[in-house]
């Protein structure tokens, strides 16, 4: 399939027209075709008219009012300078995120919590550990994180016991600490969300270790300083309130 990037101006043009227009029946039906077994999210009208957007947890592509023609790509409003699908994007990976239980994550907050991050992270991965000893600057500046589990070696993996462990630990946060010093850490076994985690890591496209997700959807892949990513937090935090 072709990967096409779509630029539209003037869409506020269109918008009256296509939002009005509810879903065909042809759009409908091709749409819960696309995927075998699978119906999509969402289905609906974009501000270019006769263009209808199908969402499938964070994928994101279009179908024509005729049901024949599919776009792949991304829908840009040139005026406003919006990436329209990297929104529904978003939105899909934080309706994920949204749907864990913060009783599985490994929380460090802050006396005040002004934003909060959450990431995806492994001990055996030296980018990690950069971020993390980073993590009373984070605190200081009002920035909540939250860490979940995401062995990349798989759950038949030494990272994946020791994240085991970590959870499993009367005091996860300062075992966390202590494995990502390099020190040993008891081995424990309890039950976990860490495989929940890594499902979750599907449906947000996580790639590698470790990855951050902001609070309006927006994924960071790899390490950022805290000089840039409490600023970065701060943004996402307000768009959302």
């Amino acid at each position: 399939m072709t990967f096409r990037i779509v630029l539209v101006s003037a869409l506020a043009f269109f918008t009256g027209i296509a939002l009005a227009q509810s879903v065909p029946q042809t759009v409908q039906e091709k749409a819960a075709e696309l995927i075998p077994d699978r119906l999509p999210d969402l289905v609906a009208a974009t501000p270019v008219a006769g263009l209808y957007e199908v969402i499938f947890g964070t994928q994101v592509v279009y179908l024509f009012e005729d049901g024949q023609h599919l776009l792949s790509g991304d829908l840009i409003d040139l005026d406003a300078g919006t990436n329209l699908t990297e929104n529904s994007r978003k939105a899909g990976r934080k309706a994920v995120i949204d749907g864990l239980d913060e009783a599985g994550m490994v929380i460090f907050s802050p006396s005040e919590i002004i934003s909060s991050v959450t990431v995806f992270t492994d001990t055996e991965c030296g980018y990690c550990v950069h971020l993390h000893n980073e993590i009373d600057l984070l605190l200081a500046a009002g920035v909540e994180v939250r860490y979940l589990g995401y062995p990349r070696a798989g759950v038949q993996s030494s990272s994946f016991d020791t994240l085991v462990s970590v959870w499993c630990s009367d005091d996860p946060q300062q075992a966390l600490t202590d494995a990502k010093s390099g020190k040993a850490i008891a081995s424990r076994s309890c039950k976990t969300d860490i495989e929940r985690h890594m499902e979750a890591a599907g449906g947000v496209g996580v790639r590698g270790t470790p990855t951050i997700v902001l609070q309006d959807g927006k994924t960071i892949p790899g390490y950022v300083p805290a000089g840039e990513l409490i600023p970065m937090a701060h943004a996402a935090a307000s768009a959302i309130n």
